[in-house]
């Protein structure tokens, strides 16, 4: 009786201490390693994704989406499409503060996405409000959205962080660049390239007793092996990635958390179709066919994702398995002999030691090309050169990562679609650009479903675009941090997150 007692009383101290440990501490500086360093914090000029990660806790957006993908209300509670679908009407949250403490209004609102829309801004970005014709505020919290088309999925795209409201005081004397003023969780107080960016507690946040936490401190890290050991060792508490290879090992660590979960964007290879041989069709299908992507997920991210040849991957209710490429050396052959290639070429693959998973890509891309006779040479370059060679055109084909989407528009419009700002690739299929067009103002996802599928298999088919694997969001942090979890659409949210003792 003696001992049942002593053990009751033993698991109510323990039961009491594990309820306690799940009461969130407020206070604390969360320290954080990034990837890589923001190249601007003004959402109508970057197109970073180290820069969208930080804004994410900045920044509000009219509608935002939840951990599984859901739309729900941000800084408008509630929106109403017109029958015909060409205007949309939001009504703005009451009492919301930018955190200068100056109220926002609809005009702030309005003024943020006009500003996105207009050709002068040259915002890359200007494509997640294409064919809004006006952005208007009837009344204090009343924001007005007319479209030239009706378009399912344009609450997608306002979910976007280039979408984010933000002081419009902040373009004028241009601080907007290093230090936007907005209504999100947290505020920026430091901004400096090459070490990082410090955010401290939004006092004015609009969600009562939030965040927990009195700041974050953001450190940029892009040496992988030095983001593991400052986990390790505890001079971070939290990291955005770690290297793949050493996740096995930091799982067995009972300081540490690994988490992950199958994430919604894609890697691929970029081919330029404006240089030859690349402007040929076959050869293009021919690199698609003999690349073997299940040594690539091995080889490059140590199994931290699923091989695919289509870019939505299962996760999102508009995944596509369509995977037309058998890996036939013979038919790949065939393939580069019908594209005018038959005895092969040297090219390049431009990549960058920013992402060192797409230095291992290109190594195992050599090795599988050169049986085809092609002969690729590894580019690497530093992460704003790569962008502005990019930009430019001046590539044969490079490794990358498309982050962050919801709606399946975001997978293919701005880097199919002819003429738009993403499509570096220089690919245009006018029966693709009809079916991109059809699927924007399709009213169901009944509708849209074949239509995706259309699209999707006209541009594997094609190849402008090689895909190669879905990969798994992992973020590792030490067992002080709670509140937080990774997620499918990779973005960091740190509104919840709190540092017990």
């Amino acid at each position: 009786m003696k001992r049942s007692l002593t053990l009751a009383l033993s698991l109510g101290v323990i039961l009491l201490g594990a309820a306690h440990a799940q009461t969130p501490v407020r206070g604390g500086i969360l320290k954080a390693a990034w990837t890589q360093e923001p190249a601007n914090l003004d959402p109508h000029v970057t197109s970073a994704y180290s820069s969208f990660q930080i804004l994410e806790n900045v920044l509000d957006t009219l509608v935002t989406v939840d951990a599984k993908g859901k739309i729900i209300p941000s800084l408008a509670t509630a929106w109403k499409a017109s029958a015909d679908g060409k205007t949309w009407t939001f009504t703005l949250r009451q009492g919301v503060k930018f955190s200068n403490g100056r109220a926002l209004s609809a005009a702030d609102v309005a003024y943020c996405l006009n500003r996105l829309r207009d050709p002068k801004t040259g915002s890359g970005n200007a494509y997640h409000l294409s064919g809004v014709t006006a952005v208007t505020a009837p009344s204090a919290n009343t924001v007005v959205l007319t479209l030239s088309k009706a378009r399912t999925n344009i609450l997608g795209d306002l979910t976007s962080k280039a979408t984010g409201i933000f002081a419009k005081e902040g373009v004028a004397d241009k601080s907007v660049a290093t230090r936007p003023v907005g209504t999100g969780p947290f505020k920026i107080t430091s901004y400096q390239p090459g070490v990082g960016v410090k955010l401290a507690r939004n006092t004015n946040y609009w969600q009562a007793g939030l965040p927990y936490l009195d700041g974050v401190d953001i450190r940029v890290v892009p040496d992988e092996g030095v983001r593991r050991s400052s986990l390790v060792s505890g001079d971070v508490d939290w990291v955005m990635a770690v290297p793949p290879q050493d996740i096995p090992t930091l799982k067995t660590n009972a300081a540490l958390k690994v988490d992950s979960i199958p994430a919604f964007s894609y890697w691929y290879i970029g081919v330029n179709t404006k240089h030859k041989p690349f402007d040929q069709k076959p050869v293009r299908q021919a690199m698609a066919e003999v690349i073997n992507r299940d040594q690539i997920v091995q080889g490059a991210i140590f199994g931290q994702g699923v091989a695919n040849q289509s870019p939505i991957p299962a996760v999102n209710e508009f995944g596509q398995t369509y995977a037309p490429y058998t890996g036939s050396l013979e038919k790949a052959k065939a393939l580069l002999g019908k594209g005018g290639a038959v005895a092969g070429f040297e090219t390049s693959i431009m990549v960058t030691g920013q992402y060192p998973e797409s230095v291992r890509i290109a190594q195992i891309l050599q090795a599988q090309l050169a049986p085809l006779g092609i002969k690729a040479n590894i580019r690497t370059l530093e992460w704003a050169q790569w962008l502005e060679e990019e930009g430019k055109g001046n590539y044969d084909l490079y490794v990358l990562s498309w982050n962050a989407m919801i709606d399946p528009d975001e997978y293919y419009y701005a880097q199919q679609r002819t003429g738009e700002g993403f499509n570096f690739t220089g690919y245009s299929n006018p029966a693709v650009d009809k079916l991109l067009d059809t699927a924007r103002v399709a009213t169901s996802d009944a509708q849209r479903k074949p239509l995706y599928t259309q699209i999707n298999k006209l541009v594997v088919d094609d190849a402008p675009y090689i895909y190669l694997y879905n990969p798994s969001n992992v973020n590792a942090y030490s067992t002080k941090v709670h509140g937080y979890a990774a997620r499918a659409d990779q973005a960091i949210k740190f509104v919840n997150t709190w540092l017990s003792k």
